[in-house]
């Protein structure tokens, strides 16, 4: 099991905006494609400009596969360009167990 961690951080004020749109144009087709979303968060605490997403995979290989497919999805690349004037920066961490 492969766990990624993907931290969107918005602009001020722009939080509730990006998550709904993520949710309403962006999930409907990552998800057939992109993985098992395993989480969707805001922090109560901290910075509140970030939206979090963990994603898991089989292994890197089925990320790096499922990845690919993603892009090739016109929706979903319609949803990044009208979501980009929302976001700030963007940050992917794979995530190792240490159970």
């Amino acid at each position: 099991m492969l766990t990624e961690l993907r931290i969107y951080t918005t602009y001020p004020g722009k939080t509730m905006a990006f998550a709904k749109m993520y949710k309403e144009e962006g999930l409907p087709y990552q998800m057939p494609v992109g993985g098992k979303l395993a989480g969707f968060y805001k922090a109560e605490f901290g910075n509140p400009n970030e939206v979090v997403l963990i994603w898991e995979y089989e292994s890197y290989d089925d990320r790096l596969k499922r990845r690919k497919e993603l892009f090739k999805v016109p929706e979903f690349l319609a949803f990044i360009e009208k979501s980009a004037p929302l976001v700030k920066s963007e940050e992917g961490r794979i995530l190792v167990s240490m159970q």
